[in-house]
């Protein structure tokens, strides 16, 4: 038996994840997403596997099969900032995929005390404060956050009550 027949994943809905998207879009963009991020919308009929394994996400790794796979991004950005990532993200040792906000801006650097460094420093805490925002929105629209999963496996501690 191949280690791909001893793994089930357990991927999102097709609903699941238009829901996480369109969640994502309202909150990065305050006047509407651009027309460039329609790509992203899933449609309500499709098979998650299949989509997500199109040329609308970014995978890792790129080319393994799908349970290989260890996570699946969407450039989707934001008002202020293009590369912001809506990620669903395999926790290591289990077959779920939980969502995650990627701000991709912990590269970027610049000399302190310049007027780039308190612009970049003042978009990382936008950008901070943005993908707060939308966890917390994935979280009351019943989505699996990384958040909620490892208050999960904490609560499955032993010694935990």
């Amino acid at each position: 038996m191949s280690d791909a027949e001893n793994i089930s994943l357990r991927l999102p809905t097709a609903r699941e994840i238009a829901t996480a998207v369109d969640v994502f879009l309202c909150l990065a963009y305050d006047r509407g997403p651009p027309e460039a991020t329609e790509r992203f919308r899933v449609p309500p009929d499709c098979d998650p596997a299949t989509w997500l394994m199109s040329d609308v996400t970014e995978r890792s790794p790129v080319d393994g099969p799908i349970d290989r796979v260890r996570s699946f991004a969407m450039r989707i950005g934001n008002s202020r900032y293009p590369h912001m990532k809506l990620r669903l993200s395999r926790p290591p040792n289990d077959d779920i995929f939980v969502f995650t906000v990627d701000a991709h801006d912990a590269i970027l650097k610049t000399v302190r005390g310049t007027t780039d460094h308190d612009e970049l420093e003042n978009l990382k805490r936008y950008n901070a404060r943005l993908g707060e925002a939308i966890v917390i929105a994935w979280g009351q629209a019943g989505l699996l956050t990384e958040h909620d999963y490892l208050r999960q496996k904490m609560r499955q501690m032993p010694g935990r009550e």
